[in-house]
């Protein structure tokens, strides 16, 4: 009977110590969290992130200790060279197949061209002077300040020298590089006369040393005012001769039609070979009328042109007026200034 008592005893307080240890502490203070372990570096090839690496402040936040002479880099940067791109020629060319159609801005050029025959039209000359008012648009004035020929009005042949009579403004303005129209009033004062000059200069650039061109001269009209002709700034006989028929009443010419073209070849940077040909067309008929009026003339002349400086130009050239008369042969010569 003790024994028994005694086991249940022990087995009651057994029981009571192990729900008393169940039991949380209250007064125990919580245990400190333990500090992460660095990351260890992961193999390479295993996938795994990589913790980023924060860079430390400058020393120098406010920059005054920065060295502006200090290199910037330590790359060294190489340069190749290459083929210089070809700059377009400045000023006016001394060549005249590289001469565009009208002078530049502010450039002026004077000059005469006086010519010789062998027949009734004798010799006769123009002053001509051409301003560039711009690159595009130049200003011509024309003056035919006399001429060495028979006077038309004699039946005998009678050769003096005769002041000029006939004078004309122009105006050219260039639409592309290789064309320009042209409009000219020439007037002829004693008798009263005008005209309307239409001309369509085309000049294209086939190498350094050719260039062709044609309709630098078109087309003249006569215009209903007074003698009813068309002054001729070529040859001054030709406007004495119309102002006679005015005189005795005769038929006028209307005006010519002229195609013509050249070529320039450039021998030497200052030397040119020159050529020219046209076909003149009078009153705009190809048969001469009773009054001597119509009909179609062949020009032809060959010449050079010397360039001693870029400011002066002196040439001639020989040929005929209409190759149907051999004593259309004549002489030609030209001077021109330029400043």
């Amino acid at each position: 009977m003790l024994l028994r008592r005694l086991i249940s005893i022990l087995s009651v307080v057994a029981m009571a110590g192990g729900v008393a240890l169940a039991q949380p502490k209250k007064d125990a203070p919580p245990a400190p969290a333990k500090e992460p372990e660095p990351a260890a570096t992961p193999a390479a090839g295993d996938g795994s992130a990589v913790t980023p690496i924060e860079d430390a402040a400058p020393a120098d936040m406010e920059g005054t200790s920065e060295n502006p002479d200090a290199p910037r880099g330590t790359e060294e940067t190489s340069i190749t060279a290459g083929p210089i791109a070809p700059t377009a020629p400045v000023g006016y060319p001394i060549e005249e197949a590289l001469r565009p159609i009208v002078l530049p801005e502010t450039m002026a050029e004077v000059s005469i061209s006086p010519h010789f025959q062998a027949t009734r039209n004798g010799a006769s000359d123009a002053l001509r002077a051409r301003y560039g008012i711009t690159n595009k648009v130049q200003l011509g004035i024309t003056y035919v300040y006399g001429g060495f020929y028979d006077e038309p009005a004699t039946a005998m042949k009678k050769y003096a020298f005769h002041v000029g009579k006939a004078a004309g403004l122009d105006v050219t303005m260039l639409l592309q590089n290789w064309v320009a129209v042209r409009v000219g009033i020439p007037v002829y004062f004693d008798p009263f006369a005008m005209g309307v000059q239409i001309d369509a200069p085309m000049k294209f650039r086939l190498s350094n040393k050719l260039a062709i061109g044609v309709l630098d001269d078109f087309i003249n009209i006569a215009l209903p005012v007074g003698a009813e002709f068309a002054p001729d700034f070529y040859q001054e006989s030709r406007n004495a001769a119309a102002a006679n028929r005015d005189m005795t009443g005769s038929t006028q010419s209307r005006g010519r039609i002229r195609i013509s073209g050249y070529a320039d070849y450039q021998l030497q940077p200052n030397l040119a070979l020159i050529g020219r040909l046209a076909f003149d067309v009078d009153d705009f008929s190809g048969n001469r009328n009773n009054a001597g009026c119509g009909g179609i003339e062949t020009r032809i002349h060959g010449g050079v042109q010397f360039t001693p400086a870029k400011w002066i130009d002196v040439g001639g050239q020989l040929g005929w007026d209409d190759l149907s008369k051999l004593e259309s042969f004549g002489l030609q010569g030209f001077l021109a200034l330029r400043i």
